[in-house]
């Protein structure tokens, strides 16, 4: 997926000059400041880092210099002293909105160092102040996707988080059916929950032959293997419709596109 750029937040577009909104600060605390943005603009993340904390020593009441010092330790691939300066920004957020997007902003820093846990956490804040978010819904099927397997040919199926998967990918649809790519993601998890069914059926057949003495054993082995193949087939009929909706949103954006090129 390439919606990390879409939760990029304020971070990602900082200038490199010293903050220009900030009131005039006690002498430390400015001089500091100049001093981290001198280095900021070299990409001397660590002098700058060193620097930001100086001046927010003296005075911690400049979110920009907390923004600015979250993203030298980001540079520097910090990721816990990165979410700590976050964390003192979010002390400045007072409108839903800007809160959110922090938090969204907190997400994303986690999945980008591997910790979907913490990044679920995350998504779930900024859900709770906007319940319509499609980037946090969208984000959160494809952590349930890669816990269930459907990221990897070689990781076993789990069902329990295919199906959280499912019902969060119907959740972004529901917002916006004109998203190609979430059809497509929708589809690979869609592809992996009919790889589990079909290995339930093959286990519950096994069964039915093991226990082919045992009437009632074997019957019920064989009910099992039934229930498991009709579910496969409601999948794949699911997964045929997803793949023509797919193909549907995929021309009507390639048309709006080419329509857009002509104005």
């Amino acid at each position: 997926m390439n919606r990390l750029g879409r939760l990029g937040w304020m971070l990602g577009v900082l200038t490199l000059t010293a903050a220009t909104g900030c009131e005039e600060k006690p002498e430390p605390a400015k001089i500091h400041r100049v001093k981290g943005s001198d280095h900021l603009s070299k990409k001397e993340w660590k002098e700058a880092a060193a620097a930001y904390e100086l001046s927010l020593q003296a005075d911690p009441k400049q979110d920009k210099v907390w923004e600015k010092k979250a993203y030298a330790h980001m540079q520097m691939g910090e990721t816990d002293k990165a979410v700590e300066s976050l964390l003192k920004l979010m002390e400045f957020k007072t409108e839903p909105a800007q809160k959110a997007e922090l938090y969204r902003g907190l997400a994303s820093l986690h999945m980008t160092g591997g910790q979907s846990d913490k990044a679920e956490q995350y998504f779930n804040e900024a859900l709770k102040l906007e319940p319509k978010d499609e980037a946090s819904l969208g984000w959160l099927a494809e952590i349930y996707s890669q816990r269930g397997g459907a990221r990897s040919m070689a990781a076993a199926p789990v069902e329990a988080d295919l199906q959280k998967s499912l019902e969060y990918y119907d959740k972004v649809i529901a917002l916006n059916p004109n998203s190609a790519n979430t059809y497509l993601n929708k589809r690979i998890v869609m592809a992996k929950y009919m790889e589990h069914e079909k290995q339930q059926k093959d286990v519950a057949e096994l069964e039915a032959k093991e226990n082919a003495k045992d009437a009632a054993k074997a019957a019920e082995a064989r009910a099992r293997a039934e229930q498991h193949q009709a579910r496969m087939e409601e999948f794949k009929k699911q997964f045929d419709e997803l793949s023509q909706k797919f193909s549907a949103a995929t021309k009507a954006a390639k048309a709006a596109q080419a329509g857009a090129a002509t104005k």
